[in-house]
């Protein structure tokens, strides 16, 4: 007979979330409720824990390292890229600081917003919301 404290032992170890992830979905939610007509947007899921295999595959796929969270496409075909970090203290990676800069020097909008607040605001201001 197997106690129950030993079926504990040979559980996986939890895996720790995303700082960020409530404040994406919380994201995702205003959009599918409140983006305006004409504009097209996704969650880019390059982030989260994954296996080495999973990683590997990704890049062989072309996955570059420091793309946005939300990419947003407005009707007149611009693209806008918006960042997700949670607090002032978060810092961006070297991968999303190359994306950045490779995004703001061919003029396309790119913003960092530091909580949910700000990322609504900042929709708001490219008129997306």
């Amino acid at each position: 007979m197997t106690l129950q404290s030993d079926l504990w032992k040979h559980r996986p170890k939890r895996i720790a979330r995303a700082p960020e992830r409530s404040t994406h979905i919380a994201i995702a939610d205003l959009l599918r409720n409140g983006c305006k007509s004409g504009w097209w947007w996704s969650h880019i899921p390059s982030g989260e824990l994954r296996t080495e295999a999973t990683g590997a595959l990704l890049k062989r796929m072309g996955l570059k390292p420091g793309m946005g969270d939300f990419l947003l496409v407005s009707p007149a075909g611009v693209h806008h890229w918006l960042e997700l970090k949670r607090g002032t203290d978060a810092v961006l990676s070297e991968g999303q600081l190359l994306f950045c800069a490779a995004m703001r020097s061919r003029g396309v909008p790119y913003e960092i917003a530091r909580s949910y607040e700000a990322a609504e605001k900042q929709l708001k201001k490219w008129g997306a919301l």
